[in-house]
């Protein structure tokens, strides 16, 4: 529909502006719609809405703006701080259901109703985003045998395309709503657009988790028959008396006062104009091709949650067409923060690229000509290493390892930096073989891949004693493209189509999952291991596979290549154009970030922590949460550096151009 811009009037109140896509300005009917949207946002505004502040239905570029609520959204606090106490959910139900009988009582029925669209105030849980509030006895505006709406939560009326889903949906995406705050799980499951459409129609609820005493009435509210679900007077009555403050936690007493400082702090800057917002473009089959749609206004434009940025949920036509696939989330997003410092080498670390690591409070930044060891809370230099640094370095404690560090003449090392001092440890590599990536390492062992050897012109994979610097074992390989990863109890290798469990002890391979009988060819990507699971992306598929057995735990369809796998906050987030973090256990998607560009390519230009992700891109660093928030991007000002590295430690993210370090906080 467009971008929601953090806006400010000319006496200095702040506002959320929506501004709508010149393509869709051009259509009549959607100019009736939007008109639809101002009046019904502006018949509840205040209270339990954002204020209506101004709008313009009939300008060359629709917009509209309420204002700004300094405030997470309910899907945010949950995914942060994870499911409300019993106290909180009652208020939350309660300001929600209040909420709600002011809707109806203006003649709208929201249709809409989700964890995204309500916003936790200080002075009360809000509704936002009346994009496709329906006037309750007027034409309905999706077409006939359209539905509209979020699936998770639309009523079986809804789903089923029904004219006059009136008040009652409503009620039923409370209960869901009410669910999900109390549970963190969605009452259908997180099961293909197909099998939720079936258990809303046909299933049961799932109520586990829930308090007792809020089980009866949220199941009433869920009930499959609009007639049989309760009115809100009775589902104010089950949840009252409430206390409006158990919603207002200390937790999110702070991330209001840093969401209004920050809004402060960005609307105080200089402003620019905005830039043209993208067209949607039609493909030959008429349907819609993605853009991304990015918002920057002189580097002050953000990300608000004030009024919807827009009405699309799902559309199923005459039950012929399959429901898209959800396109990921291009937000308008903030411009990174000021530096928490800056480092300059006083000699350039390479002439081409350079690489990071983070390990006991030193960020370690190098490439092949030297390599700095920097406080990471200070940006102060520790120590300078006489050592080079590539593609394939890895951490173990508070160690470094480089492959191929030098420091013997003409021999191939791996070498070890420890991180306090700087000193560095020159291990030769056994029969010459020369040092590809570290895998990890296991048992006293490094594990990494090497190209040659002395003997014989075969990749291999070795096992190599970090204290004696002897090989333990060395397990030849059927190409020379590998990907590995290493937990306590095994080496696991994704090579030519097949994936490996490998015994740290022998370097004999315990299972072998062979996926060349299919006949498609893919690339050999990326895998990551954790729970007793690894996880890539294998012959097209997002899999899990099962560490003791290689047996397949889980799959989901990829359509797109993912060379990188990472672990955040209990999810699995697999890395290609976009990330898109799924549910470790059941493969459920979690979420789907996009960057304001595509990420770069190929491995190595990503991070994570259980606090930030951080992403190269064609020319900068995109930042978001690890449950999947975008917070920022910072765009380069170095022509050449099309390709940054980055890590991550905690909430903190350092990111390289080659020729200057930085480190952002994250959250800042």
């Amino acid at each position: 529909m467009g971008v929601v811009y953090l806006a400010r009037s000319r006496g200095g109140r702040l506002a959320a502006l929506k501004l709508i896509r010149p393509d869709s300005a051009e259509d009549p009917g959607f100019r009736e719609r939007f008109r639809r949207e101002i009046g019904a946002a502006g018949k509840v505004s205040g209270l339990y809405t954002a204020p209506v502040l101004d709008a313009d239905a009939d300008a060359s570029q629709p917009w509209f703006a309420a204002g700004f609520v300094p405030a997470p959204t309910l899907k945010e606090a949950v995914e942060d701080g994870g499911a409300l106490p019993e106290p909180a959910v009652r208020a939350l139900g309660a300001g929600l259901a209040e909420a709600l009988q002011a809707v109806h009582g203006a003649g709208l029925v929201h249709r809409d109703l989700k964890p995204g669209n309500v916003l936790l105030a200080e002075d009360g849980p809000k509704i936002i985003d009346f994009g496709i509030a329906k006037v309750v006895d007027a034409t309905q505006i999706t077409r006939t045998g359209g539905m509209i709406g979020t699936l998770a939560y639309l009523a079986p009326e809804q789903v089923a395309g029904a004219k006059d889903a009136g008040p009652g949906a409503d009620v039923f995406a409370l209960g869901g709503v009410l669910v999900y705050a109390a549970t963190g799980a969605r009452p259908f499951g997180e099961g293909d657009p197909g099998a939720l459409l079936y258990e809303i129609m046909y299933g049961e609820p799932r109520l586990d988790g829930l308090p007792a005493s809020l089980r009866s009435i949220l199941a009433a509210c869920l009930d499959k028959r609009p007639d049989r679900r309760p009115p809100l007077t009775d589902v104010l009555a089950a949840l009252t008396p409430a206390d409006p403050s158990a919603l207002i936690s200390p937790a999110l007493r702070r991330d209001l006062a840093a969401r209004e400082a920050e809004a402060n702090r960005i609307s105080s800057g200089p402003v620019a104009p905005p830039p043209p917002l993208p067209r949607i473009e039609e493909t030959a089959s008429g349907g819609l091709r993605r853009r991304r749609v990015l918002g920057l206004a002189a580097g002050a434009a953000v990300a608000v949650t004030g009024i919807g940025a827009g009405t699309a949920g799902w559309a199923l036509a005459g039950g012929k067409s399959k429901p898209a696939k959800p396109a990921p989330r291009g937000t308008a997003i903030a411009a990174a923060p000021a530096p928490a410092w800056t480092f300059v080498p006083p000699a350039p670390v390479g002439s081409d690229e350079s690489h990071l690591l983070v390990a006991g409070g030193v960020v370690l930044w190098g490439g092949e000509d030297a390599a700095y060891g920097v406080d990471a809370a200070s940006g102060r230099r520790l120590w300078t290493a006489d050592v080079g640094m590539f593609t394939g370095s890895a951490v173990n404690g508070s160690t470094f390892i480089l492959p191929n560090g030098g420091g013997l003449d003409g021999e191939t090392t791996i070498t070890l930096v420890d991180a306090a001092s700087g000193e560095p440890r020159h291990l030769p590599m056994p029969d010459g073989a020369f040092p590809g990536s570290v895998f990890g390492v296991a048992d006293g062992a490094v594990l990494l891949e090497s190209g040659t050897s002395s003997d014989e012109d075969v990749p291999a994979v070795w096992a190599v004693d970090l204290a004696r610097g002897k090989a333990r074992w060395r397990l030849p390989l059927a190409d020379s493209t590998v990907e590995g990863a290493v937990d306590r109890n095994g080496l696991y290798l994704n090579v030519k189509h097949t994936l490996s469990a490998v015994d740290l002890a022998t370097g004999r391979r315990r299972w072998t999952v062979d996926w060349s009988k299919n006949g498609r060819e893919w690339l050999t990507q990326g895998i990551a291991v954790s729970g007793g699971r690894v996880f890539g992306n294998f012959a097209d598929t997002l899999q899990a596979v099962d560490t003791a057995g290689g047996k397949r735990v889980w799959s989901r369809t990829a359509g797109a290549e993912f060379p990188s796998v990472l672990h955040a906050a209990g999810k699995v987030i697999f890395r290609g154009d976009d990330l898109h973090a799924h549910d470790r256990a059941t493969g459920a998607s979690a979420w789907t970030l996009a960057g304001p560009e595509k990420f770069v390519g190929e491995a190595g230009h990503e991070a994570a922590s259980d606090d930030a992700l951080a992403v190269a891109f064609g020319g900068g660093v995109f930042a978001a949460t690890a449950s999947g928030r975008g917070l920022w991007a910072h765009w380069g000002d170095v022509p050449r550096a099309g390709k940054w590295d980055v890590a991550v430690s905690g909430s903190s993210v350092f990111a390289t151009d080659h020729e200057r370090l930085l480190c952002f906080r994250a959250a800042s």
